[in-house]
């Protein structure tokens, strides 16, 4: 498996931790170091800070999920196309966004999310 297809699989895994289990998402899928900025919402330093910021939208949102619908990579990058959904606001609540996930030894070292998090809890 090449290094492309290596960074696709991790965007999957990311994918599937992230319903899964957000906590385990963090530090199986994101560097120690990691710089991850949602777009309008302050950046967040380093694996414990996503940590926090994740047990925080999974108290607000315990029943979110996101599906992804395509992926693109090109050398350590992978984009992502998804959508954020929370039953628990009803069918029709959704946040489209796209992340960019830059990765360096198997971890994603950058995550640089656009969507509006307006109504997104963590990113206030």
């Amino acid at each position: 498996m090449n290094a492309e297809q290596q960074n696709l699989e991790l965007s999957k895994t990311w994918e599937r931790l992230y319903n899964e289990d957000a906590d385990k998402m963090a530090t199986e899928c994101y560097a120690m170091e990691c710089e991850v900025q949602a777009m309008g919402g302050p950046p967040i330093n380093g694996q414990a800070a996503l940590r926090e910021v994740e047990k925080v939208i999974c108290a607000a949102a315990p029943k979110r999920y996101m599906r992804v619908s395509h992926r693109h990579t090109c050398g350590d990058t992978v984009v992502v196309e998804s959508v954020l959904f929370d039953p628990d606001k009803g069918d029709d609540w959704k946040i489209p966004f796209i992340a960019v996930l830059t990765i360096a030894d198997g971890k994603i070292v950058t995550d640089r999310t656009y969507g509006d998090f307006t109504e997104w809890p963590g990113f206030a």
